[in-house]
Order: C-alpha cells, then structure tokens, then sequence
C-alpha cells in the first residue's frame, strides 16, 4: 500500500510539474502579431502591386497627344538679315508625350505641318511648311500638384500651366521655306498644348 501511494504521489507531482510547465511556457509566449489587410492597390496595371492596394501614382503618368501648335513672334530671315515676321499654327499633327513613373521620364514624339502667316516688305503672305518628326526626352516631377519637365541636356522646358488633362510648354521652332532661288530661315516661340 506505501509503494502504491508512493507511485500515486509521484505521479501527481509530475502531472502538476508538466501542467505548470505548459502555462508556465505559455505566459512567457508574445501574443500573436495582428494580421494586417494589405488595401494598396495597383492603379499601374502592370501588376506590380503589393497585393492589391492603393498606390498613389500621379495623374500626369501616362500618353497625352499633341492636340494645339501656335507659333509665335516669328522671324524670318535671309543669309543672316531679318527680312519678315510671322505667326502660325500647327496642322495635321500627329504626336504624343509618353510620361513614366519610377523612374520619373518623359520621352515625346511630333511631327505636324506649319501654316505660317507671314509679313514680307509690308506684304501678307500665307506659306506651308512640313515639320518632319522631331523627338526628344527627359525627366520630370511633380510639386505641389503642377510638373517641371527637364530634357536630357539638362534644359528646363518651359511649362506654361499644367492640370492632369492638359500641359501647355512652350520651346523654339526652326524650319526653312524654300522661295524660288533661295531659302528663308524662319524661328520662332513654340506653344504645345497636349491633352489626356
């Protein structure tokens, strides 16, 4: 009978020992970290996203076309003298600016034809002019809700205004107008409108 409640005593002694071994492992445990729901998602459309939630990716990201060209304060010019002036628009134009994110890059294309209403010696002349496609690129960022666009060069482009469905820039435009035995160069200002 000693050697049974011997046995029985030891046997409940180990049970308490293990029970208050298993809380007592349990209390020194952190409790479990929150599963947090991942609500970003991937406005992009690349699939890039982190799981589906709300990345902000500015309105200026995407293709905006050419859709206004005006040429202004025109000089024209003959072997290095001013012999006119001229103003214009820009038709059949076909192009577009390209914005990216991450990295921050413009990159555009344009090609359109001049219609130049010029002044020769006091005389109003309407010519054409086809502007072949010109192309260039660069950086850009966004402060305060308005882009500054920056070519490769290094040149800060012009930006007249700029709202996520319309950017007007301005820059400088060259062409040549052959007349009879020789070639008028003519430069001006440049306004770009371009719509999203």
């Amino acid at each position: 009978m000693y050697y049974f409640s011997s046995t029985l005593m030891k046997n409940i002694f180990l049970i308490i020992a293990v029970t208050l071994f298993v809380f007592g492992s349990q209390s020194c445990k952190k409790p479990p970290l929150p599963i947090i729901d991942d609500t970003t998602k991937d406005t992009t459309g690349t699939g890039g996203g982190t799981g589906g939630g709300e990345v902000k990716v500015s309105p200026y990201v995407g293709t905006w076309n050419y859709t206004k060209i005006d040429l202004k304060n025109g000089i024209l010019n003959v072997m290095g003298n001013d012999v006119g002036t001229f103003t214009g628009k820009g038709t059949d134009i076909v192009g577009k600016v390209v914005i990216t994110e991450k990295p921050n890059r413009y990159s555009t294309e344009v090609a359109f034809t001049a219609n130049i209403d010029a002044v020769l010696g006091g005389q109003s002349q309407a010519q054409t002019a086809p502007v072949n496609k010109q192309t260039s690129a660069g950086t850009w960022v966004e402060t305060n809700g308005k882009i500054t666009l920056t070519d490769d060069g290094g040149k800060p482009i012009a930006v007249l205004s700029s709202t996520s469905s319309e950017i007007i820039f301005s820059g400088s435009f060259t062409t040549q107008i052959p007349v009879q035995f020789f070639t008028i160069d003519a430069t001006s200002d440049v306004e770009f409108t371009i719509n999203k």
